[in-house]
């Protein structure tokens, strides 16, 4: 439960939401997305902005025989009577097929494709309803490493190319010491922002997770661990 928190995220700016699990991290993506009211406290977005949600793929439901295609298409044709969509829509799906690089395999079935590809599938779903905002609940975990690179890739050009404002929910911390702007940590009910360097060169996460930490960086990476047995 998140008991105090009180921050703000700039137009094209990408944010990193890290924190143990229960610490609140989809919970506030949701409070965002006007899902769940906050039981104090005001959340404001920006009305002109459109937002896009891509969940872990675990809540993907999977019992419908759909395409790659038909799922991209779903989100659009949920909106319309009777499921007409139009050239425009229709035209931002592909592109957004396209973009994610899933044009091969968008006539195999959802259950036939591998944990990257759900993801990717998911992904092209939300780009299809053309978002400013790209909010993302954990769109690595499952994934090996091969692909977890691939997908950090492609958001990181999305980010750049499409100018999409990312918040980025994750529980580990290598991905936005390496690939976010800015990081709220939440921890025991309270949120910390800070900026990657920030994490690396003070002592600001063992003051928020009240543990040491390992840090480190090489070849350009940032690296940040626990101390084992100093709970």
């Amino acid at each position: 439960m998140i008991r105090r928190l009180n921050f703000s995220v700039n137009r094209g700016e990408s944010l990193g939401i890290v924190g143990p699990n229960g610490s609140g991290k989809t919970t506030l993506m949701k409070a965002l997305l006007g899902l769940v009211e906050p039981d104090a406290g005001t959340v404001w977005t920006d009305g002109a902005m459109r937002f896009a949600y891509v969940p872990q793929t675990e809540n993907f439901g999977m019992v419908l025989p759909l395409t790659v295609r038909e799922a991209v298409f779903l989100a659009l044709r949920s909106r319309r009577m009777a499921g007409r969509i139009s050239s425009d829509e229709k035209k931002a799906a592909e592109h957004a097929i396209e973009r994610v690089g899933i044009s091969r395999i968008q006539h195999q079935t959802i259950q036939e494709c591998s944990g990257g590809q759900r993801q990717k599938t998911l992904l092209a779903q939300a780009l299809s309803q053309k978002p400013d905002v790209l909010l993302l609940d954990e769109p690595t975990k499952g994934l090996d490493v091969a692909a977890e690179h691939d997908l950090l890739q492609l958001i990181e050009g999305l980010k750049r190319e499409e100018k999409l404002t990312i918040l980025f929910v994750t529980h580990v911390l290598h991905i936005p010491l390496n690939y976010m702007e800015r990081i709220l940590v939440l921890s025991q009910g309270v949120g910390v922002i800070a900026t990657p360097d920030e994490l690396v060169h003070t002592k600001r996460l063992e003051e928020i997770y009240g543990a040491p930490f390992i840090l480190a960086e090489s070849n350009g990476m940032r690296w940040a661990t626990p101390l084992r047995g100093e709970r």
